[in-house]
């Protein structure tokens, strides 16, 4: 609430639906502060995973900062050193071209976490990992642990941790929506509410219809 990651309004999203809260961890992420404790959360829930993997891996675009900030931060606290990269929406085509899609120090046979903002249906991220094992062989996924979870199902009612699920991918979140709401609903973050009726009545109807 402090960086304003989380805004309350009218959005239309990727997969097209209107939501009546975006999250946007870019501002979770826009000043040394606001990373630096961003990096810790993620930090901590990595830790308390009991999730061994060698590579951290950081979708494009917000997934980029988040693995550098994640690598950086397992190594100063915990001395944990992981190679981490990322992949390009577009392929380079000149230079070097062996990192033409995808940028860091990916061996075959790695297993992989994957860190990301948020998900809602879970489409893009499984178009990440195909860029993945395009690129290396044998890689086996750790996971995907992303910011928010927005706890949505898609239009046949399946959840999407059980769409990713059945595709050998575990997904682990610092938090869900339900949690934020139910804690802005009661609790003023530096004295303000920022959750007020009006707001719980649309997000209780939009997570009737796409909640799952």
């Amino acid at each position: 609430m402090e960086s304003q990651a989380l805004e309350f309004g009218t959005f239309k999203l990727k997969s097209g639906r209107i939501s009546p809260y975006f999250i946007n961890m870019g501002r979770a992420l826009n000043t040394g502060a606001f990373a630096a404790r961003t990096a810790q959360c993620y930090v901590e829930e990595i830790s308390g995973l009991n999730c061994d993997f060698d590579y951290l891996h950081g979708p494009a675009y917000k997934g980029i900062p988040l693995a550098a900030l994640v690598a950086s931060y397992l190594y100063v606290t915990h001395n944990v050193n992981k190679r981490w990269g990322y992949d390009r929406k577009q392929e380079k085509a000149y230079g070097d071209l062996a990192e033409k899609a995808i940028v860091g120090d990916l061996r075959d046979g790695d297993s992989v976490l994957i860190v990301d903002d948020v998900i809602t249906t879970g489409e893009t991220k499984l178009e990440n990992w195909e860029k993945l094992t395009k690129f290396r062989k044998n890689l086996t996924p750790k996971g995907i642990l992303i910011a928010v979870d927005r706890q949505e199902k898609d239009e046949s009612g399946e959840s999407v941790s059980q769409f990713l699920q059945e595709r050998g991918f575990t997904l682990y979140s610092i938090l869900k929506i339900t949690e934020i709401i139910s804690y802005l609903k009661t609790h003023p973050v530096n004295g303000k509410m920022y959750v007020d009726e009006q707001i719980v009545t649309a997000f209780d109807k939009y997570f009737t219809s796409y909640g799952g």
